[in-house]
């Protein structure tokens, strides 16, 4: 999990009563993050890696980071299929 996401910087991201919402100008397609999947957005910054970043969310979140790791994992996926993040 050392793999570092970098933000597509073509995304429009939004925070929308404490929740991020993403545009894909490219497609026109619209994605909405809750509140752990948005905490997450805000930390890329193209720099920190996978690990780090859930560490950090460890620090906001109540939760196992057996269950955060997967879940962030399942996001990541999603993100890099939708063209949102790249993994370098």
């Amino acid at each position: 999990m050392e793999r570092v996401p970098k933000k597509n910087p073509d995304i429009i991201g939004k925070n929308v009563k404490g929740e991020i919402v993403l545009l894909n100008p490219v497609s026109g397609k619209y994605y909405g993050l809750n509140k752990v999947g948005g905490t997450f957005w805000e930390k890329i910054d193209g720099t920190r890696s996978m690990s780090e970043i859930v560490s950090l969310l460890l620090e906001d979140f109540n939760v196992e980071r057996e269950r955060l790791t997967k879940d962030i994992e399942d996001l990541v996926k999603s993100l890099v299929e939708n063209k949102l993040i790249t993994l370098d």
